[in-house]
């Protein structure tokens, strides 16, 4: 593990929030936040998190690979993918504080911002600008989450692998096709079938 520093965390809210974001943060809170943030290498295979840990952090993939995903009758299902520059989060877990049924899985090796729930509700009770940025990150991330819920009921899987393609189409070169099928909510047939109609 090794420290945040400024080029790490002004990376994070660049790519995260976009280039004309202002984190409306001040050098001081600024420090605070990078002096309690980790940066973590992990190996391909390698879990930050498996069935029965308590989420205690979100994530940022400063370089690499990662998967979220749960069991459905004995099948993964795979629930985010993130890559450079996304972020990650077991919501439920998370806020809740209780045990999770999810796996943070790296399928390549990873390098990772973490900034834990516990850090962050120390520093959240006497810090207004922490407060506040921690407000818009989690607003991020709900609001993509439920814009996946919705492609997910709303489009056919044509259209969703065709919009991840037009969206993500290095997320998709990096992932293995299965992994991607799942993602995506369709067998492996099913993908391998639209992929030759797109070609």
């Amino acid at each position: 593990m090794g420290s945040v520093d400024t080029r790490v965390f002004d990376e994070f809210v660049k790519k995260t929030f976009g280039d004309n974001f202002d984190c409306g943060l001040s050098p001081e809170s600024k420090v605070k936040m990078m002096n309690r943030g980790q940066v973590v290498k992990l190996e391909k295979g390698e879990f930050l998190q498996v069935e029965g840990d308590v989420c205690k952090t979100w994530g940022y993939v400063c370089k690499g690979l990662v998967r979220v995903y749960y069991m459905r009758d004995r099948e993964e299902v795979t629930e985010q993918l993130s890559i450079d520059g996304d972020g990650f989060l077991d919501c439920e877990s998370f806020f809740k504080q209780t045990p999770s049924n999810r796996y943070v899985q790296m399928l390549e090796p990873t390098t990772l911002f973490l900034f834990t729930r516990l850090d962050g509700s120390e520093i959240l009770s006497d810090n207004y600008e922490i407060r506040r940025f921690f407000r818009y990150l989690m607003e991020k991330v709900l609001l993509e989450k439920k814009k996946r819920i919705l492609d997910s009921i709303f489009k056919p899987a044509k259209e969703r692998y065709e919009k991840l393609m037009t969206e993500r189409a290095n997320l998709v070169l990096r992932t293995p096709s299965s992994i991607v099928a799942s993602y995506l909510g369709v067998t492996p047939e099913t993908l391998s079938r639209i992929k030759a109609k797109n070609n």
